[in-house]
C-alpha cells in the first residue's frame, strides 16, 4: 500500500473495515482490534494514525514491526492470515496492518472473543458468537476446505510440507513441533478428521493433476510476427501449485525475458526488462492463489509479442469489477487457505496488494496499463512489453539476416548488404532495414550518408521466424 492509497482512506474515516491507532500501542489491545476484524468481515489497522485522521506515524516503525509479528501469532487464536507493512506518510512511518476475514472463526486472544460493531471492537454476545459458529460451517464448504475423493495422506510431500513448517516457525506463525506435521496441516485446515482437503492436495500432492485436473498450467509462446496452431513452446505443468511457482519463473526467463539496450547521446547504456517483471510475477501468483478452482480447466499463460496473457477459468470473486483490482481494496481472498501457505513461502509478498503492485510495476517499467477482463466463467489479465522491445521481436527475415551478419563482422556497409542479399532489394530498402535497427537499438550508425558503417550492440538477438 503506497502513501496516496492511505490518504484516501483516512479521508473517509473509521469504519466497520478500518481503525486508526496512535501513541503507544501494546500487542495485547492490537490483538483484540485483529481479532474482531478476523471475527468480522476483515479490515485494516493504520497505526500512527489519530481518531481523527491526523497522521504522527510510530517511533522506531522497524522495531515495531518486528515486535507484532513476533508478538500476535501467540496472542491469536487459532493461526489465521494477516500482515503487516511499514509505509512513509507525509515524512513519517506508518503501520498497516491488514487482516482477511477469519475462515476459522471464531478467533479468540487472551480467553475473549472480539466482533466489530460499526468503528468498535467489543466483546462479543453469545448471538455473535452463534453467528461465527454459523459462518464458520458456510466457510468449511468453500471449494479449498472440501474432501479430495480418492486422495490418501500418503499422496502428499512431506518434504515440502516441513519447509512450509520451517518457514512458518521462523515467520512465529507456528509454534509446535517441528515435525508434527500432521498437527500443522490440522491447524491450518488443510486436513479434515485425517482427509486430504482441496487446498492440501493442490499445494503439496505428489501428482495432483490425478484427481484435480484444474492444477495444470499451460505455457504457450506463440512464433514471433506469427499466428496459427504451431507453437515456438507450449508446455503444461502438472506438480503442485508450490512446485509449478518454482519452476514457471525458470521457464519465463528463456521465453518472457531478457532487457532492452538503448544508448544516450552520451553513449551511455540503459537497459530494462522487456516485460515488468514484479508485474509479471505477481500476475502468475494472483492467478495461482485466486482462481475459481471448482471450475474445470487450465491456467494458460500466453506469450505474443507485444502481450502476454494471463488467464483462468472463473470470474472475480465477492462483486468485485476489475477497475476495483487497479486501486486499494480491502483483500478478499477466495482462497484463504492457498493464499496462507503462499504467504509463508515468500509467494505473496503483501496480502491485498497484489494488483496495485501488478498496476505499479507497469507504470515504472513505463509500459501500457495492464488490463484486466473478467466474465462469469473466465479473468484475463494482459501484461505489455515494452514497445520498443516489442518492435525488437518482429524483425522480418531481411532484418534478421543483417543481425546475423553483423555479428561475423566489426562494421558492416551497405553496399556489402546489396551484395549478400544478391541484388533481390534496392539500396532504399537495405538504408531502411538499418535505420530500423538503429531506431530500436541493436545497431550502431557510424558516419554520414554513402560512408556510413553500421555497427552491432546485442551479442543475441531474438530467434529466427523460420
Amino acid at each position: 500500500m503506497n502513501s496516496q492509497a492511505i490518504q484516501e482512506l483516512i479521508t473517509g474515516g473509521e469504519s466497520d473495515r478500518l481503525e486508526f491507532k496512535s501513541g503507544d500501542v501494546t500487542p495485547s489491545a492490537l490483538a483484540k482490534v485483529l481479532c474482531a476484524f478476523l471475527n468480522a468481515r476483515g479490515g485494516l489497522i493504520l497505526l500512527g494514525v489519530t481518531e481523527k485522521g491526523k497522521v504522527i506515524g510510530v517511533k522506531n516503525a522497524k522495531a515495531l514491526e518486528s515486535i507484532f509479528k513476533k508478538e500476535l501469532p501467540k496472542l491469536i487464536s487459532p493461526s489465521a492470515l494477516w500482515d503487516i507493512e511499514q509505509v512513509r506518510v507525509d515524512g513519517v512511518d506508518v503501520l498497516v496492518i491488514n487482516a482477511p476475514e477469519g475462515q476459522d472463526q471464531p478467533y479468540v486472544t487472551e480467553g475473549a472473543i472480539y466482533s466489530r460493531h460499526g468503528d468498535r471492537n467489543v466483546p462479543a454476545s453469545r448471538d455473535d458468537i452463534t453467528n461465527l459458529i454459523q459462518r464458520r460451517n458456510q466457510h468449511s464448504t468453500r471449494w479449498e476446505r472440501q474432501i479430495t475423493l480418492g486422495a490418501e495422506r500418503a499422496d502428499l510431500r512431506d518434504d515440502l510440507i516441513a519447509e512450509t513448517i520451517r518457514l512458518a516457525i521462523l515467520a512465529q506463525r507456528w509454534q509446535g513441533s517441528p515435525s508434527d506435521i500432521d498437527g500443522f496441516l490440522n491447524s491450518l485446515g488443510l486436513l479434515e478428521q485425517e482427509e486430504v482437503t482441496n487446498a492440501a492436495y493442490l499445494l503439496y500432492a505428489k501428482n495432483p493433476s490425478r484427481l484435480l485436473p484444474q492444477a495444470r498450467v499451460r505455457l504457450v509462446a506463440h512464433p514471433q510476427g506469427k499466428t496459427g496452431s504451431v507453437y515456438q513452446l507450449d508446455r503444461l505443468f502438472d506438480g503442485c501449485l508450490l512446485e509449478t511457482a518454482k519452476q514457471l519463473p525458470e521457464v519465463l526467463a528463456l521465453f518472457a525475458g531478457g532487457v532492452e539496450s538503448r544508448f544516450s547521446d552520451l553513449w551511455q547504456r540503459s537497459d530494462r526488462p522487456i516485460w515488468p517483471t514484479d508485474a509479471l510475477r505477481e500476475g502468475i501468483m494472483n492467478a495461482l492463489v485466486h482462481r475459481d478452482y471448482s471450475l474445470s480447466g487450465s491456467t494458460t499463460i500466453s506469450i505474443q509479442s507485444r502481450f502476454l496473457e494471463i488467464s483462468n477459468p472463473g470470474g472475480l470473486p465477492f462483486d468485485l469489477k476489475p477497475a476495483d483490482l487497479k486501486r486499494a481494496h480491502l483483500s478478499l481472498p477466495r482462497n484463504p487457505d492457498i493464499a496462507h501457505i503462499c504467504f509463508l513461502h515468500g509467494l505473496i509478498e503483501k496480502i491485498g496488494r497484489g494488483t496495485q503492485r501488478i498496476v505499479e510495476s507497469s507504470k515504472a517499467a513505463k509500459v501500457r496499463e495492464p488490463k484486466w477482463q473478467s466474465y462469469p466463467f473466465a479473468t484475463t489479465l494482459t501484461l505489455f512489453s515494452n514497445a520498443a522491445a516489442s518492435e525488437m521481436l518482429e524483425l522480418n527475415d531481411r532484418q534478421r539476416l543483417i543481425l546475423e551478419e553483423s555479428a561475423r563482422t566489426v562494421q558492416i556497409r551497405v553496399s556489402e548488404l546489396l551484395h549478400l542479399l544478391e541484388g533481390k532489394v534496392t539500396d532504399r530498402t537495405v538504408r531502411s532495414d538499418l535505420e530500423h535497427l538503429v531506431r530500436i537499438g541493436l545497431l550502431i550508425r557510424r558516419g554520414k550518408g554513402r560512408n556510413s558503417v553500421y555497427e552491432r550492440i546485442h551479442k543475441s538477438f531474438p530467434p529466427s521466424s523460420a
